[in-house]
Parts: C-alpha cells; structure tokens; sequence
C-alpha cells in the first residue's frame, strides 16, 4: 500500500514525537525518460520508500517543495531554468533537513564535487544507475535522518499469490476458489501516476480512496496488487445479477476521483469465467497504456466499448525527412513531420512514445540551421515542457500545431530557396570548368539521385540543360564584345570540343556562332 504519512518538521522528528516508515523521495531531471526510469526501476513501498513527486527543474521543483517535504531528493546538475547547483544551494539553506543525491553523468564530475560541497550528501552516476547501487545509495542517505525507520511492506500472501499467477508464476485459477465463489471476473485497472492542478501527486490519496471503495463494495470479492508501483490492478469477482450494479458504482467511485484530478481514469476489462482468460487479457500489449490521453471526459473505460481499431503506425520515411533538411526543404520536412504525428495520432499511438517522437523530430530540423539557433532552441525549451505537460490529445494536436507555425516562421527565410541560391551561384562561378552534376553533389554534400531530382524539381530544367545555357549567354558575350577566335571562346566557356560547342551553341540560338557574331558585331 501507498501510505501519504503527511509532512514533519526536523525539530518534531528530533523530539521523538514522530517516528515515520516511509521515506519520500523527489526526482528532479530535466529528461522526461530518466523520470520515468527511476520511478518504474522497483517496486518502492516494498523497500520502504514513496516517490512523492517530480521536476523537470531546480526552479519547477521549489514550487513544489512547501507541499510535499520529501526527505531525499535525486538531483540531476544539469538542467535548464535553474540548474543543480544552484537548486542545492537554496534548499541546503531553506530546507537543511532534506538530504540531496545528486545524479551525474561522468564528464561532469567537477560540478559533483562542488554539489557535495554545497550541501549534497551523495551522488550516483546516471549511465551505471541499477536498483541495488541506487538502495544502497537512499540506505545510507535515509540513515541520516531523524525520525525515520524505514518499513519495508510486503503484499499479503493471497495478494502475492494472485500477483505472481498474473505475471507467470505456478498458481492456477482453481487455487483462488475459496477467494472467489462467483462466476463472473473483470479486470479493473486504475493507473496512479496523477497530479492536481497544483502539480502536486495525488496517487496516495487515490490508492487509499480506492481500497475504502472496494471494502465497501457489496455482492463483489476482490484482490488487488501493484504493477510497476504505478498502476493499480483489480481482480473482481461477482454475479452476473449483479453486475451492472457494480459497473454503475464504479462510475460513479471516478467521478468523484476526477476532484482529485481530471486525467484520473479506470480501465475496465471484459467478463471472463475463468481465471485463465482474465490473465490472458491482462498480458495484451496495449491493456495497461494509458486511456485517459484519447478519451477526454471519460472516468471508466470499457474496452468492450472500444470502437476505434489501432493499426500500427507507418514507419517514419526518416531518410527523406532528413534529406529535405539538409537542402533546406524545410517546408517539405516539416509537412512530413506533421502528417506523420496526426497519423499516429488517429492510430492512437501511446502517449509517451507519441511525445518522445515529436521531439527527436524537433531535434532534427533545430540541429540543421546555424543561423537562427538561438530562437530554435527557445522553441525546443518552450515546446518540449508544453507538449509533456499536455494532458490530452487534442491539446497536443493545438500545441504541435503551434509550434510548428513558430517554426516555419522562422525558417521561411533560411530554406530552400537560399540554398538553391547558393547552388546557382557557384555553377555561374565555376561554368567554365570541367563541371558536372556529380561535382555539384560532392561539393553540396548531397546524393547524386537526390540532387538530380531537386534541381529539376526547382530549376525547371536539368542540370546539363542549365549549364548549356550559362555557357552559351557567356560565348553570346564573348564573341560581341571580343576578337576571339571561336575555338577560344569554345575553351573560354567550358568546351574542349569546338564541334560540340558549335552544336549546342546552334541548339540554343537558332545560330551559329560566326552567323551570331556577323549579325551583332
């Protein structure tokens, strides 16, 4: 169980007055998936300890602390806002109870000297970060603290039992008989990582809400456990009679949730008559993502109500999305992205993967242009928070949208065009020499097949056609303007066969060049 054991201060833990289990923990990372890591990386209430909260920054963190006091908190040094350092330095100030771990990477270690300096108590290094050093680490750290012993909880034995038989353990569904006397079994499924509007965790809150729910729950048996340490997992067991009496309790259970916070929302499975069946459907890929993202409004999600059909996501043409972004087809790149997003979107791709996607893509097209990287890397720091903070899909669609119109704002002036401008202009400074399409490629670091196609595509004419051209306008100039012999001007301009020169010179004036010269000298 989830205990929420409330908030004490040093001088009460001190005085004995207080003596407390459970440690709180906070997690501050600026990276989205290292957050995540640490929270699913054990089963914490088992050790003894409760992740109470997390940030993506110093600053986003000192908002959050008056409210939920965590004895330890994991720190990363490098954040944007406020970064480490100078996160330690205040709470080591404002808050000398709390024991800061920093998080470290390994060519950062003199940021970790100075973090111990400044009031951090330990550190561990994030690329070798596993669940024995980490305990090992808090152990010590937790030992440290006034008032705190901590409590490692274990599930009770039938919970245990159900729990293993659910994740491949020997248990069969006849061994929960005297558990379960009814014939029909449903799966509800309540995930716990919720905040309020605050920012602040309501997950303990929820779990025991929840618990008092089922105790009073009539004409249904139950038994529950914890997967990951985030999601709440029920087995129930009842008469058909009475079922859409439980449904509709159920219903209503959430609805009083969604005080707590809006994104609170159960999954309910189908019925099953047998054990077996209901174990089978919990190991589907996709029963224990996340609903609560494509379904706004919705408290119980039924999956026998489940209308739309999720196809897997068409593989991301990235190949072509880079190469429109190294010759600055910025326009063309970023309708690749877009329509790529809204696909997943309508496919109902998970959320988390949907949001790592959008900003490796970002990554890409901000790493591309020097000339306006300052405000690009405003709109990857803007966006990045704005698009994780988004609770529901539509207000990712609106927020996705909005950040790429800022970004084809910017690059408008920095895209394809110039880039073709800068082509032109060195064939018009280069024509006279032994040039051909692969030289152009080379010097342009493109593909020899992309290249061929681009310049058709924008110049309306291939590249030995445009080429021609430019060498005629010069030998039309020549022979005006100069008393060059034909066989020079041929050289001047790029040809080493006069003959040749003479043809292509006729092709594209109606003229030949002594005919040319007569008629214009």
């Amino acid at each position: 169980m989830i205990y929420n054991l409330g908030a004490f201060t040093l001088e009460e833990r001190e005085r004995g007055k207080i003596m407390e289990n459970t440690c709180r923990i906070m997690v501050i990372d600026d990276e989205f998936i290292m957050r995540q890591g640490i929270r699913f990386m054990m089963r914490w209430e088992e050790e003894g300890y409760e992740i109470v909260g997390e940030a993506s920054n110093g600053k986003e963190a000192l908002a959050l602390l008056p409210q939920m006091i965590p004895h330890i908190i994991l720190c990363d040094i490098a954040m944007p806002v406020m970064n480490g350092l100078d996160f330690i330095k205040i709470v080591n100030k404002e808050y000398p109870d709390i024991k800061l771990v920093v998080l470290s990477s390994y060519d950062n270690f003199e940021y970790v000297r100075e973090a111990l300096v400044n009031g951090a108590v330990d550190y561990v290094l994030k690329p070798t970060l596993n669940p024995e050093e980490l305990l090992k680490i808090l152990s010590r750290t937790a030992e440290k603290i006034p008032g705190l012993q901590l409590g490692r909880k274990k599930s009770s034995g039938i919970e245990k039992k159900m729990e293993d038989f659910f994740f491949g353990g020997e248990g069969r569904g006849r061994d929960f008989r005297d558990a379960f006397p009814y014939s029909c079994y449903r799966l509800f499924v309540l995930p716990l990582g919720y905040r309020n509007q605050s920012g602040v965790d309501v997950s303990p809150v929820l779990y025991e809400k929840t618990e008092v729910f089922f105790k009073k729950l009539g004409h249904c048996r139950y038994l529950k456990f914890l997967h990951r340490q985030e999601t709440m997992c029920v087995v129930l067991n009842y008469g058909r009679k009475d079922e859409d009496e439980i449904i509709e309790a159920l219903e209503n259970f959430l609805e009083e949730a969604y005080l707590l916070s809006e994104r609170v929302i159960g999954i309910l499975g189908e019925r099953h008559m047998h054990l077996e069946e209901l174990r089978e459907e919990f190991r589907e890929p996709r029963f224990l993502e996340h609903e609560a993202f494509y379904n706004r409004g919705i408290h119980l999600f039924k999956k026998q109500d489940m209308i739309c059909v999720r196809q897997p996501v068409e593989k991301f043409d990235f190949r072509k999305f880079t190469s429109s972004i190294a010759v600055r087809k910025y326009h063309e790149a970023i309708s690749l992205f877009r329509e790529y997003i809204r696909n997943a979107v309508r496919n109902q791709m998970q959320e988390m993967k949907l949001k790592n996607q959008s900003k490796n893509l970002l990554y890409n097209i901000i790493g591309s242009s020097e000339e306006h990287l300052e405000e690009l890397e405003d709109i990857r720091r803007e966006y990045f928070l704005k698009m994780e903070e988004t609770l529901y899909c539509d207000d990712f669609l609106k927020v996705f949208e909005e950040m790429l119109e800022r970004l084809e704002g910017i690059l408008d002036n920095t895209g394809e065009n110039l880039y073709l401008g800068k082509m032109l202009g060195y064939i018009q400074q280069h024509f006279a020499e032994d040039l051909n399409l692969q030289d152009l490629a080379e010097e342009f670091n493109f593909s020899y097949s992309y290249l061929s196609v681009y310049f058709n595509q924008h110049v309306s004419e291939g590249f030995s056609e445009y080429l021609n051209n430019i060498r005629i306008q010069k030998a039309c100039e020549f022979l005006v303007k100069t008393r060059m012999s034909i066989s020079q001007i041929s050289s001047a301009v790029g040809y080493a066969d006069q003959s040749y020169f003479c043809r292509v010179f006729k092709r594209i004036t109606g003229k030949t060049p002594s005919t040319y010269r007569r008629e214009n000298w």
